[in-house]
C-alpha cells in the first residue's frame, strides 16, 4: 500500500470555482493521521553566514515536508526573501542560536547573521522521491 502522495496532491491549487461551497458535518469520532515522509532526508551546513549578504538556505520545494534549521554560534534572521533577511527586524524573524527551528512550508528560506558570522545547518525531510 503506497501512502505517499504525489507532489501534485500535496501542492493543490484552487480552481476559479464559481459554485457555492458544500457544507460538511462530521458525525461521530474523527481520526486524522500524519502521512509518513518516505523520501530521503537532505542535510547541509552553510559556513560563515554573515550580516551583510543573506544566504539562500532552502529553495522552493513542494516535496518538502519540513526542515529543521540550527544556527551554531549567533542568532540569525530568516525570511522568504534575500532582502527581507538582510533588512533584519523590518523584514525577517530572529531565531536564537542553537535553538532548532522547524519550517513546515515549501517556500524559499533566506538567512543572515544578526552579528558576526555563524554556521547554519539544515535537515530537510521530503514526502517522496
Amino acid at each position: 500500500m503506497n501512502v505517499t502522495p504525489d507532489p501534485e496532491e500535496i501542492v493543490q491549487a484552487e480552481d476559479d470555482y464559481e459554485g457555492k461551497p458544500v457544507e460538511v458535518t462530521v458525525c461521530g469520532p474523527l481520526e486524522t493521521r500524519e502521512l509518513p515522509a518516505l523520501g530521503y532526508p537532505g542535510y547541509k551546513t552553510d559556513q560563515d553566514v554573515g550580516t551583510a549578504v543573506a544566504v539562500k538556505l532552502l529553495s522552493m520545494e513542494p516535496r518538502r515536508k519540513q526542515a529543521v534549521i540550527i544556527a551554531q554560534d549567533q542568532d540569525v534572521w530568516i525570511s522568504h526573501s534575500q532582502a527581507g533577511a538582510q533588512s533584519g527586524a523590518a523584514g525577517a524573524m530572529r531565531i536564537p542560536a542553537v535553538l532548532p527551528y522547524v519550517i513546515t512550508h515549501a517556500h524559499e528560506v533566506w538567512v543572515c547573521a544578526v552579528t558576526g558570522t555563524t554556521d547554519v545547518s539544515v535537515e530537510s525531510v521530503y514526502w517522496s522521491q
